[in-house]
């Protein structure tokens, strides 16, 4: 099989990519690559390492790093037959849920481009919504895989924490940092997630602390989930920033289930509450750390990027104010918390993330999967003044986190498909399943969508 074929190009004019999705359009293949994706085109969120095409996490301060090795996964796809032709928006360091903080401006909704697309995975939802691309991968270390795909109505599945290698993909934190597909159907993503699961080489990514085999996981799509019992999470509703009719949408999608087969009971689960300020505090000082240690996490034997690692050191000392106001704030509020708390904080929320999770595990004794909305509300209106409303501009980014984040907390699989809309914008009905049984999420998910259709 030859080398690899990689043509970097340019960033699309407006008039091609009317919603701002790509970053930079390019095409990577594998000439003689006859797999499972084999004629089908993709992009990639502009946090994954593609050798000889730049990467820059949508901030003016990686402006001009390019990778000299692809990551795990750009492996995976391009060995299965996938035509890699875009690499696509994100959030400034994907550090918003947005869609709103790049430094290539914000991504428009596809269901209705006087809204935004949702973050951080912005492009990504944008390009599979308007079928730019077949597939797009997207990360998630709050919510950012679902939430994008929650406003502009596609499917996102965030898998299991460590079934995908991270290797060679920006990291935020190890314990939240996850990848994962972004596709038109549940039936896409299963076959996206056969493609790039599994244990990484030489245990390269240290995020994989338990082995993830690979499987089929569009043999799970039977559509049949007469006897599934599903938790309908009381705490997941009537958030502060929710809409009643998001409720009401999801609600419905539950009683669709219920019609399917399945045994839905509404539980409660209190400690789903502290997910956003444990949130906080992990993916602040965590996720800043990281950036001051060049996207790499001390003290484990993975594999290291030293040349990310160098540019990203500089780029800060350099042009730090280049930060979105949204990453400056983080920045600020991360240095005061480990000046002087010493990171008690960061300490303090992983130990109870370790109580969320547990409280989730006894959920999960007696039920297949729990349900809520992915996002309390529908896709943000784009913000009128962009430059100068800051106050709104940082609230902005961070208040349709309830739901998702608990879920990077604990690593269980997660998946959002789109039910019901409200005001003509997209709602989505999230389910999460136990730890590792991604495919009991996704058949769900598929019986749900093919029933809705």
């Amino acid at each position: 099989m030859l080398p690899a074929v990689r043509i970097a190009g340019e960033r699309p004019a407006r008039a091609d990519d009317p919603l701002n999705a790509v970053v930079r359009a390019c095409s990577v293949r594998l000439p003689g690559a006859d797999g499972r994706l084999a004629g089908r085109t993709i992009g990639l969120k502009d946090t994954i390492c593609v050798a000889g095409i730049p990467m820059s996490c949508a901030s003016r301060l990686l402006y001009d790093f390019t990778p000299v090795h692809d990551a795990t996964i750009v492996r995976r796809l391009l060995g299965a037959g996938a035509h890699i032709t875009a690499i696509l928006n994100t959030d400034d360091f994907a550090f918003s849920g947005g869609g709103h903080t790049s430094a290539y401006g914000p991504t428009l909704n596809a269901a209705n481009p006087a809204h935004l697309a949702g973050g951080s995975s912005c492009g990504s939802a944008a390009a599979v919504a308007t079928s730019l691309v077949d597939f797009a991968i997207g990360g998630d270390q709050g919510g950012s895989i679902r939430i994008p795909s929650s406003w502009s109505g596609i499917v996102g599945h965030k898998p299991t924490h460590g079934l995908v290698p991270y290797t060679g993909i920006v990291g935020f934190d190890l314990t939240i940092d996850h990848i994962g597909p972004m596709t038109r159907t549940v039936a896409d993503a299963a076959l996206l997630l056969s493609v790039i699961a599994g244990a990484d080489d030489d245990a390269a990514d240290p995020r994989q602390t338990r082995a993830a085999e690979p499987r089929d996981y569009t043999q799970a799509l039977t559509g049949d989930i007469r006897g599934l019992r599903i938790a309908v999470i009381e705490e997941g509703f009537g958030s502060a920033h929710g809409q009643p009719d998001v409720d009401d949408a999801v609600k419905a999608a539950v009683s669709a289930l219920a019609k399917l087969g399945a045994h839905v009971e509404t539980v409660s689960v209190p400690e789903h509450l502290s997910a956003i300020p444990v949130w906080n505090a992990v993916a602040i000082e965590g996720g800043v750390a990281s950036f001051y240690s060049g996207h790499h996490s001390y003290q484990n034997k993975g594999v290291y990027d030293p040349r990310l690692m160098s540019a990203m050191g500089r780029g800060i000392r350099t042009h730090g104010g280049d930060f979105s106001p949204t990453a400056k704030l983080g920045v600020l509020v991360a240095a005061y918390m480990t000046d002087y708390y010493d990171g008690v904080f960061y300490a303090r929320a992983r130990n109870l993330a370790r109580q969320l999770n547990a409280a989730y595990e006894r959920v999960f004794a007696q039920y297949d999967l729990v349900a809520m909305p992915t996002t309390p509300q529908t896709a943000h209106p784009l913000l009128a003044d962009q430059e100068t409303d800051r106050r709104t501009f940082v609230r902005e980014a961070l208040n349709m986190c309830a739901n998702t984040s608990a879920f990077d907390l604990t690593g269980h699989p997660s998946i959002s498909v789109p039910c019901r809309r409200s005001g003509g914008l997209p709602v989505g009905l999230m389910l999460t399943g136990r730890h590792f049984d991604d495919a009991t999420v996704l058949r769900a998910a598929h019986a749900y969508e093919q029933g809705a259709a």
